[in-house]
């Protein structure tokens, strides 16, 4: 996660003749850590369910790439998914043994670690509070404004986790309150939707699922977020003035680019049946710009799938990284952590699909995670408690 956060700020910052070396170094780290885990602890998968379904995510994706226009760049984007898959896979299931509860805060300690460099490094250099909107360009040199939204809605969630239930001093857990208003100014001066819904939804479980927490803490955490969506909305052509305009323009004139490439992959899907059992190929993006698509890409990591791969592959995945985890998120872990909303929901409106996006490590390392047989025996266990 540490290097996907740094090679974006390098790139961003120095400029995209870095981003090669960026990219080659962090597959040959990856590829790295997964020889060492293997030698470590060999291949085993038993700490997870549903281990079939991994291995044909891995077979499909790889396979279906020499389907591709360009088969040697679709199976190049292809491994940059299975290697670092793989290394989570083994890594995630190696630390299991150490138990799921106390693996699950990990994780939260660690994504809060990591993403927090992202605000932080906002208001360390060149961004401040007078700004009300930094949509669509750079601020303080190193993220735009969809990085400062996504890393900012990763701390917020991850830190609600880390105050409960990690042995934090009393100064951590003082720094963690006085940073998370500045965070979720960022958020939403960001004007990042999916960051702002994921937030909004995630809050709204938190005050019905936490148990953990006082109605004194849940008051300040409502109040606190009420006051800074306040702070941001007086303010003249703010960001959330501009997401609401958006909003109105996208709905009246039907022109988002997501939406048109999505209608475009269904009409090549009509005009060709078979493709919803074959899909196209994975990471081929010709019967996109054949039938209209106005984007290079689909944007969408779930649409990289049912488009590359078809229905099948595509259940098999959802399989895995929704249905499953959202089970065990509302009868067991979404007591302990939030992090489940945004790494569903931006993945719907972003690539995250190989290991070089922002969210790839976090979105595949927790969905592997509530993929756990620890998790189905405490299913069972409360079952016959019942």
């Amino acid at each position: 996660m540490l290097w996907v956060i740094l090679g974006y700020a390098l790139g961003t910052s120095i400029g995209i003749s870095i981003v090669p070396f960026i990219r080659v170094f962090k597959i040959v780290f990856v590829i790295g850590s997964l020889i060492f885990v293997l030698y470590k602890n060999g291949i085993s998968t038993f700490f997870l369910i549903n281990n079939l379904s991994l291995y044909l995510i891995i077979f499909f994706v790889s396979f279906l790439s020499f389907f591709a226009d360009e088969p040697f760049k679709a199976l190049y984007k292809s491994l940059t998914f299975v290697y670092p898959f793989l290394y989570l896979v083994f890594s995630v299931n190696y630390l299991l043994r150490y138990g799921v509860i106390n693996f699950l805060i990990g994780v939260s300690f660690a994504v809060l670690l990591v993403y927090a460099l992202v605000p932080l490094s906002f208001y360390l250099i060149g961004g401040n509070l007078d700004d009300n909107i930094v949509y669509g360009y750079t601020e303080g040199n190193f993220f735009v404004s969809n990085h400062y939204g996504w890393g900012s809605t990763l701390f917020i969630l991850s830190s609600l986790t880390i105050v409960r239930f990690y042995p934090l001093k009393t100064l951590h857990k003082i720094v963690i309150y006085i940073f998370l208003p500045l965070a979720l100014y960022l958020l939403i001066i960001s004007a990042n939707r999916a960051g702002i819904l994921s937030v909004f939804i995630a809050f709204v479980l938190f005050f019905i699922m936490d148990r953990q927490s006082s109605f004194t803490t849940k008051f300040i955490l409502f109040f606190g977020a009420l006051m800074v969506f306040f702070i941001v909305g007086i303010q003249e052509d703010s960001a959330i003035d501009f997401i609401i305009q958006k909003n109105e323009s996208q709905l009246e004139s039907g022109i988002e680019g997501r939406l048109i490439g999505t209608n475009a992959m269904i009409r090549s899907f009509e005009n060709n049946p078979t493709y919803w059992f074959t899909g196209v190929g994975m990471f081929n993006y010709t019967e996109l710009k054949l039938n209209g698509g106005v984007l290079g890409v689909y944007h969408n990591s779930y649409w990289e799938i049912l488009f590359g791969s078809g229905i099948i592959v595509f259940a098999i995945f959802l399989n895995y990284v929704v249905f499953r985890p959202v089970i065990v998120f509302w009868k067991i872990s979404g007591a302990y952590s939030l992090l489940l909303i945004p790494l569903i929901i931006i993945p719907f409106f972003e690539s995250n699909l190989t290991a070089g996006q922002f969210l790839f490590f976090p979105w595949f390392i927790y969905m592997i995670l509530l993929n756990a047989k620890e998790f189905t025996f405490m299913e069972n266990q409360k079952k016959e408690i019942k």
